[in-house]
């Protein structure tokens, strides 16, 4: 502080309103509550800062638009009715040849980027290419060719999803704008593209030949967000792999720049980051990140995956929580997603 100033700069004030924010439903301040008792409560309260029910709803109407028969699966693009009224485009990536049996079912959730057109292994430029090939972001097609019926949505704002004045300037998202509409309505954006996940996951379900046993969420960057808000609110999700996402809410979504599509009025007074995956618990869930990855950095990963793993370890399932480091930066990494959901079926 120089000597003509009476108080903190901004940047001081930030670090100090964050230090002094005590988390309502963690889990360190459950007291006597049962474990089942906190989640619950946890989990009500999370549901009204996204302001959706959180329930399963009868499967969504679908229409299907163009087919293409790919190496090892089948893709059809079509679009989703949302309970609003939107049309939600994805694309359904089906097993060719299908399992004799019964099929898992995949939600593959993109990040920031071009929408779908990344987890369903379609590059549209030079610029997806370079993250599909050098990324392993086309995680839809890894998990269509692993058996499962895989659902790739796009998310409101990115994709065909942008406002279209946001299109007609190429500006390559409408994060922005749709989250700051949303927290004036008192519809947070990620609550919509929640409840946009369960629709989904209601679809699949309704399919023949799906395993509801077997129901699995993952994503990277923005798509980790999804996996980890998705499957905390989901029950129906039996495993989730986010990517490049779980750290603390005090060491990345607060400490640094991030897309407005991250945050959720009045959660930081409520949970963090770890009590999320708390709400998973005992379900598996493999944490995913890189060692190098600026936004999310390692150390907060780490301290985050410690907080949860008290959790699970209080729902006797600590092998059911791991930590998968890669070694670069803000990427998928693939290297033992497909295994640990296998194993931990």
């Amino acid at each position: 502080m120089s000597d003509n100033e009476l108080g903190l700069s901004v940047d001081g004030l930030s670090r100090k309103m964050v230090a002094a924010t005590e988390q309502s439903h963690a889990y360190a301040k459950k007291g006597d509550m049962s474990l089942a008792a906190w989640q619950q409560s946890l989990k009500a309260r999370v549901l009204e800062l996204l302001a959706i029910p959180g329930l399963p709803r009868p499967a969504p109407q679908v229409r299907f638009v163009e087919e293409a028969r790919q190496d090892g699966y089948i893709r059809r693009r079509g679009y989703m009715l949302a309970a609003d009224g939107l049309d939600v485009p994805f694309y359904l990536l089906e097993p060719d040849p299908r399992p004799a049996g019964p099929m898992g079912l995949c939600i593959a959730a993109h990040g920031h980027g071009p929408g779908k057109v990344i987890p369903a292994g379609i590059a549209i430029d030079d610029a997806s290419r370079a993250l599909i090939e050098g990324g392993q972001r086309d995680y839809g097609v890894q998990a269509a060719k692993r058996g499962y019926l895989t659902i790739v949505p796009d998310w409101r704002g990115m994709g065909e999803l942008m406002l279209a004045e946001d299109i007609h300037r190429n500006k390559g998202n409408s994060c922005q704008q749709l989250s700051m509409r949303g927290m004036h309505m008192g519809r947070p954006l990620p609550g919509q593209r929640v409840s946009d996940a369960m629709q989904f996951v209601d679809w699949g379900l309704a399919q023949d030949n799906i395993d509801a046993s077997n129901v699995v969420m993952t994503g990277n960057s923005g798509g980790g967000t999804m996996t980890l808000f998705t499957a905390a609110i989901d029950s129906r999700i039996t495993a989730a792999a986010p990517s490049c996402y779980f750290s603390t809410f005090a060491d990345s979504i607060l400490a640094m720049d991030h897309c407005p599509c991250n945050f959720v009025p009045g959660l930081f007074k409520v949970a963090e980051m770890s009590d999320l995956a708390g709400l998973v618990a005992p379900r598996p869930m493999l944490i995913i990140a890189g060692t190098k990855d600026t936004i999310f950095p390692i150390d907060a990963v780490r301290a985050g995956f410690a907080a949860a793993r008290k959790i699970y370890t209080d729902a006797n399932a600590a092998d059911n929580l791991e930590l998968y480091e890669g070694t670069a930066g803000h990427r998928y990494y693939s290297a033992r997603v497909w295994n640990f959901f296998s194993e931990k079926r």
